[in-house]
């Protein structure tokens, strides 16, 4: 018999995950803030288009978008 292993990560509620969803439509950095930090390690997936609009691959769920969104909140404006 093989066993499927199961994601270890934990899940977000519905509210939680369309609050993010809104955030990235209406590019609104104080609820991105947010809400990514209760995303962090969320395996629920991620709709196909918001894959594709953080340049995520097909699959990829609501933990990959949070680390994705973190690294590019913390990247410095360079100075000209």
């Amino acid at each position: 018999m093989y066993l499927i292993p199961t994601p270890t990560g934990q899940r977000a509620s519905p509210l939680l995950r369309d609050r993010f969803l809104n955030a990235l439509d209406q590019y609104d950095q104080p609820v991105l803030r947010e809400t990514v930090r209760h995303l962090l390690g969320c395996v629920n997936p991620l709709p196909s288009v918001t894959c594709i609009l953080l340049g995520l691959a097909p699959g990829s769920n609501y933990g990959d978008a949070a680390n994705t969104i973190t690294r590019s909140l913390c990247v410095k404006p360079e100075v000209a």
